[in-house]
């Protein structure tokens, strides 16, 4: 009995890539054809596939054309490999030792001329320096011959036109030198034997009868990623507003060039649901205070970041470094079809761009940087959220630097520095002083912040100028304000945050004092 799937007829398809969806850690490839398919059984194989393709993730769906009810149904769909080793390219190799012959005959005449003109050099410059001891040998006799001079002038010049056609001769030699190497290295390639691995997908259809059908295969491969960054310019003016860009940076190196694709970037992970949670053991264990525990109570300081409502804390353990997406897949498409080669290099893709309305605010925090920045706070204008990632600056048609945003939901409000203003000036020192009372025995940490603003800039500036105070977590421990020595307009928020909103007239300087009060017991251990 004959197999009929053996007797099926094998057609060779051009299926090129229509569209890719680049993942966190590969992509999704999705080939299409259309086809006149006959009755019954045929076989069709698509070649040109990248040999990384996942076996398990191929996937074929056919569609019936023409708005015909037409009973298709793939049989089966498998990817094979093949591995082809071609003998070395006879025409190459007599090209290239052709080559390599010229630049070496030229290098060994040009090393023969060189040496002909070392030579002469030598003469010229020996013969300049009998030249010389004669004239002065003359010159003392008052016997000075007048052709002397041309002479040694003759002797000068065919010296310096010596010397710089050796230093071009040795400029030429090293040209070839490593254009021998260059050939030599080619040489080695096209005497190697060439290993080709190649894959094509090979797919089994049924049909009822003659029918016109679209055909989709879908596979992933490796070695393909995306991440996001951003542009942002700033439109300075009345009406200040910031326009922005997002787009995908692809690597790509699978095999295949992806050419006039329908590109779309995802924040999927699917290797992510393979893998298991790590499980470990979470030890309690308790024991007595010792008395030094019970009598001393250690205090330390740390910086804490201030919650607030919005997007959700990225996870910084995260490894290896992927998208943060808030927990929910996202898909983000380039408006157009493009072009990325497999060659392992960043390519960057445009996929939106909206402007929005910018708040502008000068801000200084002393304690971090003493300079003023320029900020603005804008919303995201977009239905989709902005991922994490690099953003290029853009202000007054050039580039001020490189800055970096976090998720940020639709409609969520975020900020942006656009570099410091050298025209104004900020100082900053910091006092300690530490005593102790006598009758309660407690320790007085009093603190004093002075503060320097100088405006050197042709027009008024406002600013907001934010320093803190230490928030205790303990009543042992005490904060309090001087408001007498600190100076006027102050505002305190429950995060220990104080800020000044100042305004400096063009050249006008401004002095501002800061004073606090740390108080604890003598039994309360706290290195400030």
């Amino acid at each position: 009995m004959i197999d009929e799937r053996m007797m099926a007829p094998s057609v060779d398809v051009q299926a090129p890539i229509r569209a890719v969806l680049v993942m966190e850690d590969r992509a999704q490839v999705t080939r299409a054809a259309r086809l006149s398919l006959k009755e019954g059984r045929q076989r069709l194989s698509v070649g040109g596939v990248t040999p990384l393709c996942a076996d398990g993730t191929l996937r074929c769906r056919v569609r019936p054309l023409g708005g015909t009810d037409q009973a298709l149904r793939v049989l089966d769909v498998r990817l094979s490999r093949s591995y082809r080793v071609r003998p070395a390219r006879p025409e190459a190799e007599r090209e290239v030792r052709a080559n390599l012959e010229r630049l070496k005959d030229e290098y060994l005449a040009a090393f023969d001329g060189a040496m002909a003109q070392a030579r002469e050099l030598s003469l010229v410059r020996q013969a300049a320096e009998d030249l010389g001891r004669q004239i002065g040998m003359r010159v003392a006799a008052g016997a000075l011959d007048p052709g002397v001079d041309q002479a040694l002038e003759r002797l000068w010049t065919r010296r310096r036109e010596l010397e710089e056609a050796l230093l071009q001769a040795q400029f030429d030699q090293e040209d070839r030198r490593l254009a021998i190497r260059r050939l030599q290295e080619e040489l080695a390639l096209v005497l190697a034997p060439l290993s080709e691995y190649t894959a094509r997908v090979d797919t089994e259809i049924s049909s009822e009868k003659d029918a016109e059908a679209e055909i989709e295969w879908q596979y992933q491969v490796p070695c393909a990623l995306w991440r996001p960054e951003y542009t942002a310019e700033l439109i300075e003016g009345p009406r200040p507003a910031v326009r922005w860009q997002a787009a995908g940076r692809v690597w790509q190196n699978t095999g295949e060039d992806w050419s006039g694709v329908e590109l779309r970037f995802s924040t999927a992970r699917p290797s992510q649901g393979a893998e298991l949670p790590l499980l470990e053991d979470d030890v309690l264990r308790a024991r007595q205070k010792s008395e030094e525990e019970r009598r001393v109570i250690e205090v330390e300081s740390r910086d804490e970041d201030i919650a607030k409502t919005g997007s959700a804390a990225e996870n910084e353990q995260d490894t290896p470094p992927g998208l943060y997406d808030g927990g929910e897949e996202r898909v983000f498409t380039v408006p157009a079809p493009v072009d990325v080669p497999s060659d392992g290099r960043p390519h960057r893709f445009e996929y939106e761009s909206f402007e929005s309305p910018a708040e502008l605010e000068l801000a200084c925090c002393p304690e971090l940087e003493p300079f003023v920045f320029l900020k603005s706070l804008q919303k995201n204008a977009s239905a989709l959220p902005l991922l994490a990632g690099p953003v290029m600056l853009l202000r007054g048609g050039g580039t001020v630097g490189r800055s970096r945003i976090g998720y940020v939901s639709p409609a969520e409000r975020f900020a942006l520095s656009w570099g410091s203003e050298d025209e104004l000036v900020v100082m900053r020192e910091r006092e300690h002083e530490t005593d102790e009372t006598a009758i309660r025995h407690e320790r007085v940490h009093t603190f004093r912040v002075r503060l320097y603003l100088a405006n050197h800039s042709a027009a008024r500036r406002a600013l907001r100028l934010t320093e803190r105070l230490p928030v205790s977590e303990i009543k042992e421990v005490t904060v309090r304000l001087d408001r007498d020595q600190t100076t006027p307009g102050l505002t305190l928020d429950d995060q220990g945050l104080c800020a000044w909103n100042l305004e400096l007239a063009p050249g006008e300087e401004r002095r501002l004092l800061l004073q606090f009060e740390v108080r604890h017991p003598a039994r309360v251990r706290w290195n400030p």
